[in-house]
């Protein structure tokens, strides 16, 4: 009985280790204005499944993210990448203290061709203190140019 009791404990905590969420949230993405050219940060709907918290708005600030363009302009609708940081890549992560976030951030922005333009530079650190919110303090950013 007792083998039996470890054996169900031991499957309980298995199946949570690897558990994924579903998840409908948002992502604070770096775009930059297709008229002035200025970069800002917008906000995005994301759904999808993840196991970390926080893993969607990891995954989705490097990622292309298509929006459905030209509407009413009289030619095709198209679907655009809107994402900025689609040039850049995360290198590493470390997750916070309390596992709701991440602490610190390695993002590659060497072959982003903005990545001496100090306001892009503070919109991707907006969009990552946005999305990677902590109890104290902000994220670690560390950019590789």
């Amino acid at each position: 009985m007792k083998q039996v009791i470890t054996s169900l404990f031991l499957a309980l905590f298995a199946v949570n280790a690897f558990a994924t969420s579903d998840a409908h949230d948002r992502v604070y993405l770096v775009v930059q204005n297709i008229q002035s050219e200025e970069f800002f940060v917008e906000r995005a709907p994301i759904i999808g499944c993840y196991g970390l918290a926080r893993g969607p708005q990891l995954v989705q600030f490097t990622a292309e993210y298509k929006v459905t363009s030209n509407i009413g302009c009289g030619g095709p609708v198209m679907q655009d990448n809107i994402n900025a940081l689609t040039c850049a890549n995360v290198v590493d992560s470390k997750e916070s203290a309390d596992f709701m976030s991440y602490s610190e951030v390695t993002l590659d922005i060497s072959k982003c061709a903005a990545k001496n333009d100090p306001k892009f530079i503070t919109m991707v650190r907006t969009a990552a203190k946005l999305n990677f919110p902590l109890k104290k303090g902000e994220v670690k950013l560390t950019l590789i140019k």
